[in-house]
């Protein structure tokens, strides 16, 4: 399909959106819905670590109600996904099947990187590539703040502290006491210097998304009597605002505000006041783009229009070798196998008939494949499979993460088998497409078996019923090719072709 209608879902700390668009070919959507459900997942969780069971039902019925209206408008894809105070919880996997139990969907836990990179493109799409913003998103449970070039993201972090998570850890009294105040503004100044000292005094404005930094931002153009224009305010302007919100109760802000989160009002301005002060930032832009059009961006280029292919984006890759560098990889083999595995695909494309997002997920295996050596270099290519299946990989979801997994297993030694559980857990296109990406790894993986880097350029050939490999090598290359010769086992079972592998000796 052309123009499919699609449908996100950002199930929030404080609350749940659903945005439903028709995609177009050329990687553009135009919206055609919206609904929101205000559901406090992080209500208590942040003090007691569980998901309270009066949320769940809450959360179940309003995703029962977003299939529905989803299913009414057409929607053909789905992706719903939930931010810090489930990521948190010792008990998601009770909401996680509750809500597949209800409404049918799968609801997917993001890491704090990836919501922070799914913001960053919702809020920085169609920005130049010239243009540099410094993007703050202030959520119930978490906050991300991202430094972007164009409309990508260059630094980021995820700070855990939101606007529920800190009125429920210190505010006791209504309105708050001034130690309790003083406890607010100490735990912000404590988590902005986990902030990078490069994003300091580098950027006089900030783009603030999510509903807490847009409230405080309207109240204080309502107070100087604006009600049209950029919505744009001052430092000075939100610290008014944090005084205002100190000295009123719940009840009296909710004549301001929205009633949902005039609780947390305070908590939300002084949370801005400091990373304001902090980053020496001097007025924030509020903007009504957030995580849920970027959900919506990233699963129209996944859908409809991959333009370079899924996941290929330089922040992305930097996040995997990140991964990789903290379980001690050998970085240089790891960039050549993925190299030789790039190649591969791309010249035997005819053969394979795989899609540019293989690609990515191919090029995210290769970088990955001995990462299990940090646990074991025996079996290590199963302690790969659970060290990824587990990990961090921004720009991958919950299931492209497994699928990466999975091929990463297969690289070496034992073939793909119904045997295997996590492999038999898989559907059958997902299989099919493990084995075609693991016969790929592992003929790359073997030319770069004494992870010396000889081979230095690689040409795929067919010949009738044989796919012939010419390399160009260094001497001293026996041992790739020997291996390769091997390791072609997968390749040679899949495409029911023969395999030769060439070499040509350069100094």
């Amino acid at each position: 399909m052309h123009n499919p209608v699609l449908a996100v879902i950002d199930v929030g700390s404080n609350s749940m959106r659903l945005q439903i668009a028709r995609g177009r070919p050329d990687g553009s959507y135009a919206v055609i819905a919206e609904d929101r459900a205000a559901v406090r997942l992080g209500h208590e969780v942040f003090r007691t670590g569980k998901l309270d069971e009066r949320a769940i039902d809450d959360c179940a019925e309003a995703m029962k109600r977003f299939a529905a209206v989803a299913k009414r408008h057409g929607a053909m894809t789905m992706r719903a996904v939930a931010t810090s105070a489930v990521r948190e919880a010792s008990n998601k996997s009770a909401l996680v099947a509750r809500v597949r139990r209800t409404s049918g969907i799968r609801l997917e836990v993001i890491s704090g990187a990836d919501e922070a990179r799914l913001i960053c493109i919702g809020v920085a799409q169609g920005t130049p590539r010239d243009r540099e913003l410094l993007l703050i998103d202030i959520g119930g449970g978490s906050t991300e703040v991202t430094a972007t070039q164009g409309e990508e993201a260059v630094t980021s972090v995820s700070l855990p502290l939101g606007a529920v998570r800190l009125s429920e850890q210190f505010i006791r009294h209504d309105p708050p006491t001034r130690r309790e105040q003083e406890l607010v503004a100490e735990a912000v100044r404590s988590a902005a210097s986990g902030i990078s000292p490069m994003l300091v005094g580098r950027f006089k404005s900030a783009v603030g998304s999510a509903g807490t930094i847009g409230a405080v931002v309207n109240l204080a153009l309502r107070k100087k009597g604006r009600t049209k224009g950029p919505r744009i305010a001052t430092l000075a302007q939100v610290r008014d605002m944090r005084r205002l919100a100190a000295r009123l109760s719940t009840r009296q802000r909710a004549r301001l505000t929205d009633a949902h989160r005039a609780d947390i009002l305070f908590a939300g301005a002084a949370l801005l006041e400091g990373l304001l002060t902090h980053l020496h930032v001097e007025e924030i832009e509020a903007t009504n783009r957030g995580l849920r059009d970027g959900l919506m961006a990233d699963l129209v280029q996944r859908t409809i229009a991959p333009r370079a292919g899924l996941n290929t984006n330089a922040a992305v890759r930097e996040g995997l070798r990140a991964f990789g560098r903290r379980c001690g990889y050998r970085e240089d083999h790891a960039e050549q196998v993925a190299w030789i595995a790039r190649e591969i695909f791309d010249q035997t494309e005819p053969l394979h008939q795989l899609s540019t997002d293989a690609r990515a997920l191919l090029d995210g295996a290769a970088l990955l494949h001995d990462v299990g050596n940090f646990v074991s270099y025996n079996r290590h290519h199963k302690h790969s499979y659970y060290l990824i299946l587990h990990a961090d990989l921004p720009g991958f979801t919950e299931r492209e993460r497994e699928l990466i997994a999975n091929v990463t297993r297969y690289h070496r030694r034992s073939l793909p088998s119904h045997k295997h559980g996590q492999y038999d857990a898989l559907t059958d296109s997902e299989q099919t497409l493990v084995r075609k990406l693991a016969s790929i790894l592992r003929i790359a993986e073997a030319l770069d078996r004494g992870h010396a880097r000889h081979v230095l350029r690689l040409v795929v050939k067919k010949q009738r019923a044989k796919t012939i490999f010419e390399c160009d090598v260094q001497q001293g290359s026996d041992l790739e090719l020997f291996t390769a010769t091997e390791r072609a086992d997968l390749f040679r079972q899949e495409y029911g072709v023969k395999t030769d592998f060439r070499a040509r000796h350069v100094r």
